[in-house]
């Protein structure tokens, strides 16, 4: 299976000029798949599974509040990162400067090799298959008022 990407223009904020770059284009799975697709490969029948998969959200979510950094083997680790406003002197600055809490995820070095071999697919965006499906009608519209012009005459 390989990754979707299409192109698109995008601004290069030093340059300030268009360039043409890669994206993913991406199709969301959701948490029954991936526990089917786990207990498919496992032991386990996939109501466990959506029990373990919902109690490892819920752990890592409070070990995440509690300022840890948590590691999930093969898979990576999760740990909080915060932004905030900035102070003159550290004795100055207090909890209310703080303005956001984010999540951050480290994959494994092993994860991160797996991407290494992967296969890419060119597919269009959603921007260009309207602008063709626009064109597309614009052509009928013009074929047909011409075939309608030549019966008239």
């Amino acid at each position: 299976m390989a990754i979707n990407y299409a192109v698109v223009l995008v601004k290069n904020p030093k340059t300030e000029k268009l360039e043409a770059r890669a994206r993913a284009v991406t199709k969301a799975v959701e948490i029954d798949d991936v526990c089917t697709a786990i207990a498919a490969e496992t032991t386990i029948s996939p109501a466990d599974v959506v029990g373990c998969v919902k109690a490892l959200v819920d752990v890592v979510s409070r070990m995440i509040k509690e300022g840890k950094l948590v590691h999930l083997g093969d898979l990576g680790s999760f740990y909080p990162s915060l932004k905030s406003d900035a102070s003159t002197e550290p004795d100055t600055f207090n909890t209310a400067m703080i303005r956001s809490v984010n999540l951050r995820f480290r994959p494994t070095k092993s994860i991160k090799d797996e991407l290494q071999d992967a296969s890419f697919e060119r597919t269009i965006t959603k921007k260009d298959r309207a602008a063709q499906a626009k064109a597309s009608i614009s052509a009928i519209n013009a074929k047909l008022t011409e075939q309608m012009e030549e019966e008239g005459e």
